[in-house]
C-alpha cells in the first residue's frame, strides 16, 4: 500500500510539469523522501520480473514437450534411415543416397586418441620426452599484490626494481547507493 503512495506521488509530482533537471534534494527529508521512492520502484520493478519469470517458466516447460515430441518423431525416423543405410551397404560397402530432402552416406572417421593426462605426463617424462609436455606460465598476481609497493604507477619488486608489464592506475572513489529492503 506504502509502495502505491509513493508511486502516485512520483506521477504527480512528473504530471504538474516538474522537470528532473529543476528537482533539488536539499535536506535529509529530501534524501529519506527519495530513498522511498527509489525502494518503491525496486518493488515494482520484483513484481513485474517475477510476473516475467512465472510466464518464461511456463512457456519454457511448453517448449520443452513440444521439443521433446518432435525429438522422438525425429529419432524414430533416423532410426529408420540407419537401418536401410545398413542393410544397403552390407550389399554395396560404397552405398550413398541423396534425395531432394538430404542424404545418407558413411563417412571414415580418424581414431579417437583418449588420454590419462596424469599417467601420460608420467610415460613422457620417464621417456625423456619433456618437449611434448606443455606447462603454462603466468604471474601470480595476489603474491604481486603484497610484496611489490607502487612508485608512480609502475610495480617495483622488494629490490627496488621496475616490473615491466604491470601498471598501476588509480581510480576515483565510486558513489554507492543503497536501498534498504
Amino acid at each position: 500500500m506504502l509502495n502505491q503512495l509513493d508511486l502516485l506521488e512520483i506521477e504527480e509530482v512528473q504530471q504538474s510539469g516538474v522537470q528532473e533537471n529543476r528537482f533539488i534534494i536539499n535536506d535529509i527529508e529530501g534524501v529519506n523522501w527519495a530513498f522511498r521512492k527509489i525502494k518503491a520502484y525496486h518493488n515494482q520493478k520484483a513484481e513485474i520480473e517475477a510476473l516475467a519469470k512465472a510466464e518464461i517458466e511456463r512457456i519454457q516447460t511448453w517448449l520443452v514437450n513440444e521439443a521433446k515430441q518432435i525429438d522422438e518423431s525425429i529419432a524414430f525416423f533416423e532410426g529408420k534411415l540407419t537401418e536401410y543405410a545398413v542393410v544397403q551397404r552390407e550389399a554395396d560397402p560404397k552405398f550413398k543416397c541423396s534425395t531432394p530432402y538430404g542424404k545418407i552416406g558413411f563417412r571414415k572417421q580418424q581414431p579417437k586418441w583418449e588420454y590419462d593426462e596424469e599417467k601420460a605426463i608420467h610415460s613422457l617424462k620417464e621417456a625423456g620426452l619433456k618437449e611434448l609436455i606443455r606447462v603454462k606460465e603466468e604471474p601470480k598476481k595476489d603474491e604481486i599484490k603484497k610484496l611489490f609497493r607502487v612508485v608512480d604507477g609502475k610495480a617495483v619488486d622488494p629490490d627496488g626494481q621496475i616490473i615491466d608489464g604491470i601498471t598501476i592506475t588509480d581510480r576515483e572513489d565510486k558513489l554507492e547507493i543503497k536501498v534498504v529492503e
